[in-house]
């Protein structure tokens, strides 16, 4: 099991909440594998049935609100309540008892029963934007998890399964009582009669089946590793070492060199104390409200997994394995992978709660490779100001050279965090020559070598496991299909330590929900159902962090931003974009925000080039006779397993209605929108999770079963295209920043400046472009510019833009006479060459920013119409547009 080890005897407590009590802290620091029974034993009341109670009786009944603590003095129900009534009550108990297993045989049939569970109340936080989103996948399909044969059921006995359902589940409101109140923060009074949250009956037999799946699946995965049970002293050796996290007292750290980091190193992680309990509260109170709970990541090109399949990319193993766990606890469980070959995370970061997803609960960034503590402080501080204020999880070195940033930022804002689970896989075992290699468990196969033979682990046949295209009947593709998933440069880890990676984060996450189970049924042993406010509200608590990070003064970010606007590492920013992947992406696309002529619209997005479920890859399969975790926690009393929710939407060409946004009739500017072109078009649903499997099925992709998202996609226009007009809505800080490509010039990058719709429009012009330098044109005539060159894994992420990739110096080929307009509501300002270079804040290598408006005394909040244009430049000079963020 995950062990959670404390670094300091005392306990420090930032809220009064009995939650934090250090009877409950104690359940996080170990729970031996060995003795099962221990761990069912605080959720065990003597309501709970046994595991020998027969399947088809219903495991709850209806029960009273029990709003006032039981009689202290024991767990024994006739101890607690002395004589004669006992005996009426437990004889009531059986008589109803089995009048409900009567009905439920008559209803259900005992080897039937209700063909799903949610806990009343639940709902589906997608559903209610249904109709505006780009057509989803079949997430059921095998390709998520392809089975090894046709017995789904396999290994059930053995590993024991789901029982619980909700046998009073026509007693339970309909309504979704909690999401009335902010944050689904529901009073405890305010629970409507008979809801599950107040019926200790439910509850126990709940949180026994919850503790029960937990353990089994952690289970699997050291089985997965080699370390199942029956365990000797070797395997218990090496689970001491696999996973483990180390508790941190971070109000006690005087830094991020505090000695008591010394011990975070190998394959281990760190996480602030008091920061578990905050993850421990996080997915109390998503149970709680049946509520989402969402992971997302953003970092490079290693973190998105390039030279794998998508799906094997680490925040997909997570996605996985806990998708199906979470929705038998009634929680809608979501992963994006929202990583960039060749960027960083600044670019999505400025825009936080629209690019990442206000529902983000736990951010990972994992992009120390491409960026430096700078780029890390405006991530941490716009994630803290999205709405939930997620845990951060980061693989910033804690021993390298990046100052106190976790220390500083836990104690400066109170947040949630911690980091790590990689490095020297000690615990795991070794690969010391070919013959050992082929007896260990395929998970640990060529993971980890011996010096002698760490060729065998570096060889691209061990390391990555891919395949572009299997033939289907439907369907031949025109684009040749390359062999393999490209981008196996010699930093990408392949397919195996993403997924420990995967696992580690995962372990981290079930021993929170462990955790939380435990408390939880200690809790209400004493106190009574439903579970009290104080453990699992969390407006207060995100409220808190929100103010702290608001009013830091102190932060990196002011002097990083200084040219660009101090005031954005303070003000939570709207963002539309053109890359991809990003959250909920018809609705953050820049096309959504676009005023186009009347009758007009951009170019269209391509259709996929075929629908429904891709042909199972054998690559992505476990292979038959190793341990399947993903089965293993799938696995429930019933033949039909719980499968990832199906989304019923009809496909269509994948372009929403959304996009084809109309001109206001009131636009100061006159659109000419339709004289800008969407360049790198990705079609499908691209959003970073498991829903994006039709993610780029089209013409010109040579690896259509890749899955990968990340794409530079922009609105591109030159000094023939016009106006290109946006509506922003509620901006109520006077803050507006725009992301430009102005390298695309035609003298630099080729034919991939290109504006295809003003083609021709040049025609006889005068030749008023100046001619380059004969220093700034020394490449050859016929060079050929590859933009995938520019942003390739194989680059190195210290050089520049200048002359590596390019046939010119980029500033240097903008036109003299070039000029930039952009008019905010009407009011039109002009930049020439040298304002332009002058205003640019060029912080990252291609990531070029330029304020528009930074005004404090704004005043209300309003909606504004933003308009851009390019004079001067003819078809050579090009504005690629990528981002807007504004507040």
């Amino acid at each position: 099991m995950l062990r959670l080890t404390f670094t300091a005897r005392n306990h420090s407590q930032r809220t009064n909440s009995t939650f934090h009590k250090s009877t409950y802290i104690r359940r996080m620091i170990e729970l031996p594998s060995t003795d099962k029974s221990t761990m069912y034993e605080a959720a065990r009341t003597d309501d709970v049935l046994s595991d020998d109670d027969e399947d088809g009786v219903p495991l709850t009944r209806s029960a009273k609100k029990q709003r006032k603590p039981p009689v202290k003095g024991g767990s024994n129900f006739c101890v607690r309540h002395k004589g004669s009534i006992c005996y009426i009550v437990l004889s009531l108990t059986i008589v109803i008892g089995a009048s409900m297993y009567y009905k439920s045989k008559m209803r259900f049939g005992t080897e039937n029963p209700k063909p799903d569970f949610h806990p009343p109340g639940w709902r589906d936080p997608m559903e209610e934007n249904k109709n505006n989103r780009s057509p989803e996948p079949d997430l059921s399909s095998p390709v998520q998890s392809p089975p090894n044969d046709g017995n789904s059921d396999m290994g059930k006995e053995e590993w024991g399964y789901w029982k619980f359902y909700d046998g009073g589940a026509d007693s339970r409101p309909e309504d979704d009582y909690c999401g009335k109140y902010e944050n689904r923060d529901i009073p405890g009074d305010d629970f409507p009669e008979n809801a599950w949250q107040t019926d200790a009956v439910y509850v126990n037999h709940f949180l026994d089946e919850a503790l029960k799946l937990v353990d089994r699946t952690k289970e699997a995965i050291y089985a997965e590793y080699g370390a199942g049970e029956p365990l000797d002293d070797s395997k218990k050796e090496r689970r001491e070492a696999m996973f483990r996290v180390h508790l941190i007292d971070c109000d006690k750290a005087s830094s991020d060199k505090d000695k008591q980091f010394a011990q975070v190193h190998g394959q281990t992680g760190w996480v602030c104390k008091e920061s578990y309990l905050g993850l421990v509260r996080r997915l109390t109170h998503a149970i709680m409200t049946n509520d989402s709970f969402t992971v997302t990541m953003g970092g490079h090109s290693a973190a998105a997994g390039h030279g794998n399949h998508f799906l094997q990319s680490y925040t997909m193993q997570i996605a996985l394995i806990l998708t199906p766990l979470f929705e038998k606890l009634g929680v809608k469980f979501n992963a994006r992978n929202l990583a960039h070959g060749g960027l960083g995370t600044l670019q999505s970061s400025l825009g936080s709660s629209d690019i990442y997803g206000s529902d983000t609960d736990f951010l990972i960034w994992d992009s120390a490779m491409t960026e430096g503590i700078d780029a890390f402080d405006v991530f941490l501080r716009q994630g803290m100001m999205m709405p939930r204020a997620p845990y951060v999880h980061s693989f910033h070195d804690v021993h390298g050279r990046k100052g106190s940033i976790h220390v500083d930022s836990y104690k400066k804002y109170h947040i949630d965090i911690g980091g790590g689970i990689g490095g020297d896989f000690k615990g795991f075992l070794k690969t010391t020559s070919e013959e050992v290699a082929a007896s260990l468990p395929f998970s640990s196969r060529y993971l980890h070598c011996s010096d002698n033979v760490s060729a065998l682990c570096k060889d691209p046949n061990h390391r990555y496991r891919t395949q572009c295209w299997i033939d289907r009947d439907d369907f031949t593709p025109k684009t040749g299909q390359k062999e393999v998933v490209g981008g196996r440069a010699s930093w990408h880890p392949g397919f195996r330590y993403h997924q420990v990676q995967g696992r580690g984060i995962t372990m981290l996450i079930l021993s929170a929900l462990e955790t939380a189970f435990s408390n939880w049924s200690d809790i209400t042993i004493t106190n009574g159902h439903p579970l009290p406010d104080e453990e699992w509200h969390m407006t207060e608590y995100y409220s808190k962090i929100h103010a702290a990070v608001k009013n830091d003064k102190t932060m990196p970010c002011l002097k990083y931003f200084k040219d660009l606007s101090p005031r954005a590492c303070s003000t939570s920013l709207n963002a539309r974009t053109m890359f991809t992947p990003r959250a909920n992406p018809d609705e953050t696309s820049i096309r959504s925000i676009i005023a186009m002529p009347e009758g007009t619209q951009l170019n269209k997005i391509p259709p996929l080039l075929y629908e429904g479920d891709n042909v199972p890859n054998p690559m992505l399969m476990v292979p038959e006779g190793e341990i399947d975790v993903l089965k293993i926690s799938k696995y429930q009393k019933r033949s039909l397993a719980m499968e990832i929710q199906k989304d019923d939407r009809v496909e269509d060409d994948g372009v929403s209605n959304r996009e084809l946004t109309k001109a206001r009739r009131d636009t100061q500017i006159t659109p000419e929108s339709n004289m800008w072109y969407h360049h790198s078009v990705r079609n499908g649903h691209c959003d970073g999770s498991l829903s994006s499997s039709t993610c780029h099925r089209q013409d010109g992709n040579s690896c259509l079963l890749s899955g990968h998202n990340d794409e530079r996609s922009g609105i591109i226009g030159d000094s023939y295209s016009g106006w290109l007009v946006m509506n922003l809505k509620d901006v109520q800080e006077g803050l507006i920043i725009v992301k430009f490509q102005l390298w695309k010039n035609r003298n630099v990058v080729g034919g991939q400046a290109q504006v295809p719709p003003t083609e021709g429009m040049d025609k006889g012009e005068r030749r008023f472009l100046r001619k380059l330098s004969n220093e700034t044109s020394n490449k050859d005539e016929d060079y050929t510019f590859n933009e995938d060159d520019l942003f390739s894994d194989n680059v190195n992420h210290s050089v520049d833009l200048e002359y590596r990739f390019t046939k010119a110096d980029p500033d240097d080929a903008i036109p003299d006479e070039f000029e930039f307009d952009f008019a905010i509501d009407g009011k039109v300002t002009t930049w020439n060459k040298k304002q332009i270079l002058e205003k640019r804040q060029k912080l990252q290598r291609v990531v070029e920013l330029f304020t528009l408006l930074d005004d404090e005394h704004w005043g209300e909040k309003r909606d504004v119409e933003v308009a851009i244009r390019s004079r001067g430049g003819g078809r050579v000079q090009t504005l690629d547009l990528t981002h807007i963020y504004w507040a």
